[in-house]
């Protein structure tokens, strides 16, 4: 169905194809009093105008602009779940164009007032705009769209204020482009033309779900930017409506846990970290189950509020993990560093609700202690293929869930809770054996540690702290190889070229001069290399697939040492 307002069945999802324009113009639409602010830069305006634009200029009759998601809250009101920055800032473009014509073309101005930026509210026998945003930039935007001719522009007082200013003065810039080259008398029929593409052309998917429920559980399936934002939205809508009297309480505590997750710079990072402070919490489940379990933790103010106090304290620790040298670790062993700073390398996610309760409820000592046998499990794990399968992830997360309910809280305790699902000695050997590496920082990680090992060093198991500029990754037989390697076609050359017995550490300088060279040339430059691993391809006069395995298997007994269980 494309163009028109779709009815739907009580509990049920409805989705229509329509125009952006369109739904402001059938809907009236509230974003939640306590979602996000307006958040579009100058440069994200700039380019849904050239996109526009574009399209446009191109004849096409239709661009899509992606996926509004809402509940239903009565008849004609939609609440916003995801999409208010497209909304806004259409709202923004159309009032812009209103405004422009206000003396050139009166008919169109009272179309757009009428239609597209306010309603008549019978109840309240009074105007009011189709768009209604966050209990911050309200005020703001209702002001600057309302058509308040003659009168003083309104003050930003956030931000987000400035950011809605900074688009209505883009919209202005962009309607004076899109007019510049027609007769004046024209204007009004150029910027018609704008508002039918935005009205019917610039298309959406209009999604209405019967509960907040349903629209979280929605986000698994979509692919918009923004989507895994408004996830948290959604969490943090519910927490507050729930909050009541002790809202700014509850504000406070939102506010302290996000500051604290947006150092990491990693991004959806609130959403990842409620879905792992949730395992630790009550074990194994889903993105989309989220929402759901926070309902079921959060219900009242008291209970909402405390919940928050625990998640602000396990969001300094969740950023903690990820960094070495956070104030939390002034207390403990300096091992304790390293092994986050090599724990960072692999970046196992589901390992993350493990490291987090572990380092909230253990004392210093036995942390530290587990947080050295989560280097040699997460080893193993990645060894094994197997950091993501079902069997390993939900075993992480119930040891994760009784370390922070205090029925684990040693080190040996957690290794016995685990003993079933790490590799253990013989199935981690053979699957070295045969494992290949594609990422370079893992192979040199993994390289140093062997070498480490061969030469009975301690605690191979840490990143060495060594010049990664100084020291490369070799690949015995290159990656782009010749005739001078006769003894492999491509398809062996594939299999093989990332074998870790194919690989070796040089010094980069030793490195950039062998190149592809061939192995005659390469065996007189490892001979001198500082690497005892390196040095021992030099005894052998030919390197084919069988060297590749007979290497690989003696690394594999290295590797027993390098990451002891």
């Amino acid at each position: 169905m494309s163009g028109g307002k779709a009815l739907s069945k009580r509990g049920q999802i409805n989705f229509t194809q329509l125009g952006v324009g369109g739904i402001l113009k059938l809907y009236r639409l509230a974003v939640p009093p306590n979602q996000r602010e307006y958040a579009w830069t100058d440069t994200q305006v700039t380019t849904l105008f050239r996109d526009l634009a574009k399209a446009i200029s191109d004849g096409e009759s239709e661009y899509f602009l992606g996926t509004i998601v809402t509940i239903p809250r009565s008849v004609d009101l939609l609440e916003v779940v995801d999409g208010q920055q497209r909304l806004a800032t259409i709202a923004i473009f159309l009032s812009q164009i209103r405004n422009y014509l206000q003396d050139k073309d009166p008919l169109i101005v009272e179309s757009i007032n009428n239609e597209f930026i306010t309603a008549i509210d019978r109840e309240k026998r009074e105007r009011v705009p189709k768009l209604q945003l966050n209990l911050d930039d309200n005020e703001f935007f209702r002001d600057m769209v309302t058509d308040k001719k003659g009168q003083k522009p309104a003050t930003p007082k956030k931000p987000s204020h400035r950011l809605i200013r900074g688009a209505f003065e883009q919209a202005q810039i962009q309607i004076k482009r899109i007019v510049s080259t027609f007769d004046p008398k024209d204007h009004g029929d150029v910027l018609n033309k704008w508002i039918r593409f935005m009205e019917h052309g610039a298309q959406v998917i209009l999604l209405q779900v019967p509960s907040d429920v349903n629209a979280y559980k929605m986000f698994e399936t979509l692919n918009d930017r923004g989507l895994k934002t408004s996830q948290a939205d959604l969490v943090k809508n519910y927490l507050f409506g729930e909050a009541d009297a002790r809202l700014p309480e509850a504000s406070q505590k939102w506010s302290f846990m996000r500051g604290a997750l947006e150092s990491l710079e990693e991004e959806d990072v609130t959403v990842t970290f409620l879905r792992h402070a949730l395992i630790a919490i009550l074990g194994y489940l889903r993105e989309y189950e989220v929402y759901e379990k926070v309902q079921s933790l959060a219900k009242g103010s008291q209970s909402s509020v405390q919940f928050l106090n625990l998640l602000e304290g396990l969001a300094q620790t969740y950023v903690a993990i990820f960094n070495p040298e956070h104030e939390t670790w002034n207390t403990y062993p300096d091992s304790m560093r390293r092994a986050i700073q090599t724990l960072n390398v692999f970046n196992i996610k589901p390992m993350r609700p493990l490291m987090l309760a572990v380092a909230s409820k253990f004392s210093a000592k036995e942390a530290n202690e587990a947080f050295r046998i989560f280097i040699s499990w997460g080893v193993r794990l990645m060894i094994a293929s197997s950091t993501r399968s079902g069997s390993v992830e939900e075993p992480l997360a119930a040891a994760a869930m009784k370390v922070l309910a205090g029925d684990i809280d040693t080190a040996a305790s957690l290794k016995k809770q685990m003993a079933d699902v790490i590799p253990a000695d013989e199935q981690f050997r053979q699957a070295f054996e045969t494992a290949t590496v594609s990422k370079g920082v893992l192979a040199r990680y993994y390289l140093r540690s062997l070498e480490m090992a061969a030469k009975n060093e301690a605690t191979p198991w840490f990143v060495p702290n060594d010049d990664r500029q100084t020291i490369n990754l070799e690949h015995v037989l290159p990656e782009r190889f010749d005739d001078m390697w006769g003894k492999f076609d491509e398809e062996s050359a594939r299999a093989y070229v990332k074998k870790i017995g194919n690989l070796a550490l040089l010094l980069a300088k030793s490195n950039s001069d062998l190149r592809s060279a061939d192995f005659k040339t390469k065996r007189a430059v490892y001979k001198k290399s500082p690497y005892e691993l390196t040095r021992q391809i030099s005894t052998v006069s030919e390197w084919d697939e069988e060297r590749i395995v007979e290497r690989q298997r003696g690394l594999a007994e290295l590797a027993l040492r390098a990451w002891p269980l």
